[in-house]
This record gives C-alpha cells, sequence and structure tokens, in this order.
C-alpha cells in the first residue's frame, strides 16, 4: 500500500514535470531578469524572488499538467510522449484535474504575497496558459504564445517594485519573447515527423527547410533587443556590448551544433537555455551596477 501510494506520487510529479526542472528554469530566470532591472539586490529583492522561484515551479507544472490533459490522444500517438502518465494509464484524466487544482491552489497562495496589482497580471495570463496547447491545432506559430506567457514573469519581476513600465523593459520582454520562439523551435523539431503524421502543427514543421536561417533570424533580433533593453539602464554602447558578447556566442553555437536527425542533441541545446536565462540575469547586474 505505501509503496503504491509513493509510485502515485512520483506519477505526480513526472505529470507536473518536476523530475525535469528545465522548463521551471526557463520560466524562472524571466523573473529574475524583471527583479534586478528595477531594483538593485535588498531584502526584500531577495525575498521576492524566492517566491518568483517557488511560483515558477509551480505554475509551470500546473502548465504542464494543463497540457497532458488537453493533449493526452496525441501524446498516446508521439514516440517522445507516449510514456507520459496520462498517456500510459497510470494517472487517471480526473486524477490530473485534482492534481492541477492543487497547484493552481498553490500559486495562488504564493501570489497573494504581492501587490495587488502583481495578482491581478498573474490572473491575466492564466486564460492564454490554459489555451496554449490548443494553438498547437490551429496554427504553426504555437511557439511566439509560449514566448508570450514564458516571458511574462519579466512585468511580474520589474512591476514588483516599481509603479510603471519602462520602454528599456518593453524590449527586454520581446527579447525574451524571440528567445522562447527560438529555444522551443529546436525543442519542437525533436517530434517533427510524429507531429507531421498526427497533424500538430509547429513552428519547426514551417521552417524545416532553412532551419539554421531562422533560428539565426530569430536569435539576432533576441540579441538585439536584449542589447537595446541594456542601453536602456544607461550604459555605454561599447559596455553594453562587450558584456553580452556571451549571449551572441551562446546563440552562434546553438545554431551551429542544431542538427535535425539527432533528438538527443537537440535536447541538450534546448536545456542549455536554463544557463543562458542565469547568464542574461549576471549580465544585467553587471551592466546595472557598472553604470552607476
Amino acid at each position: 500500500m505505501f509503496n503504491q501510494i509513493i509510485i502515485k506520487i512520483q506519477n505526480f510529479l513526472i505529470l507536473g514535470r518536476y523530475n525535469k526542472p528545465y522548463g521551471s528554469l526557463l520560466l524562472m530566470w524571466p523573473c529574475f531578469w524583471g527583479v534586478i532591472y528595477g531594483q538593485k539586490f535588498s531584502l526584500e529583492s531577495f525575498k521576492i524572488l524566492i517566491l518568483l522561484l517557488l511560483g515558477s515551479f509551480v505554475m509551470r507544472g500546473a502548465g504542464c499538467t494543463i497540457n497532458d490533459i488537453l493533449d493526452v490522444n496525441f501524446d498516446k500517438k508521439v514516440k517522445r510522449t507516449k510514456s507520459r502518465p496520462l498517456a500510459s494509464n497510470l494517472i487517471k484524466v480526473n486524477e490530473a484535474i485534482y492534481f492541477l487544482l492543487f497547484q493552481l491552489l498553490l500559486g495562488f497562495l504564493i501570489v497573494l504575497n504581492f501587490k495587488i496589482k502583481i495578482i491581478f497580471l498573474g490572473f491575466a495570463i492564466i486564460p492564454l496558459v490554459f489555451c496554449y496547447p490548443l494553438f498547437k491545432r490551429v496554427t504553426f506559430f504555437p511557439q511566439i504564445i509560449l514566448g508570450v506567457i514564458f516571458n511574462w514573469g519579466i512585468l511580474i519581476g520589474f512591476l514588483s517594485f516599481s509603479e510603471s513600465l519602462e520602454i528599456g523593459l518593453i524590449f527586454l520582454y520581446l527579447g525574451g519573447v524571440f528567445l522562447t520562439v527560438g529555444y522551443d523551435t529546436i525543442y519542437a523539431f525533436q517530434d517533427l515527423d510524429d507531429d507531421r503524421k498526427i497533424g500538430v502543427k509547429s513552428l519547426a514543421i514551417k521552417v524545416s527547410q532553412k532551419p539554421k536561417l531562422f533560428l539565426s533570424l530569430i536569435y539576432s533580433l533576441s540579441y538585439i533587443l536584449f542589447l537595446i533593453s541594456f542601453i536602456f539602464i544607461k550604459a555605454d554602447f561599447f559596455l553594453n556590448f562587450i558584456l553580452s558578447i556571451p549571449i551572441m556566442v551562446h546563440f552562434f553555437f546553438q545554431i551551429k551544433r542544431f542538427d535535425v536527425n539527432n533528438p538527443d542533441l537537440l535536447n541538450k541545446i534546448f536545456i542549455s537555455n536554463t544557463h543562458l536565462g542565469g547568464l542574461i540575469f549576471l549580465i544585467l547586474i553587471g551592466v546595472k551596477y557598472v553604470s552607476h
């Protein structure tokens, strides 16, 4: 009986991808960027960072649960996803719904620690989170929707300390959106053949003839937008350019290593963006402190 309970808990954790924290980190880093963009380190900012860390893991888990509930029939037909708890019948749909509600409750308890406008901002993105899995059925551009969702934390982090948005922050947000479009397109290439067979749409299918050209354009846009956002912190262009070179190098090696016929490598490239997120956080700290 005890062993069955442990196995059930493990399956719920797998359902929420708590065993694969990469997505949670990709959701967390933009939150951290937003905080540091508008605030120097303090006890209050450290508290907010902890709350955003917890919120990122819980809400990413909720998002994955929503995705698997809506995509259960698709997941059964895809090699990479057919062993997921819902697709393999290790968890029933009604159990997954209860787990989803539990995660949303945890997320609600976390967001209650923020200002009222942050609470509203957090709730504002929820409908898009629920609808995201459906976009893969009607458009080849679901990665753009994911970019909007995954970088929403930039606004939450920044507005936790500031009363209004700044122009530089908008460039940071757009840079994050294009970054997400890039790495999630790489991720989608893992399922290219299966997605074509079952009718799931993605940018990977749309750009499959010239993927490296597409990634070069997307990552170039992302880099330029990040660089502009750094300039708005009031550091000089040369300093920003020097500090942002690691971003350019990271993008270059992602594109250079890209191989549509090597799913394991594609997954590693995707995961490497968790390191890039931390790198951008450190660059923002450098720009902010060196410029003052």
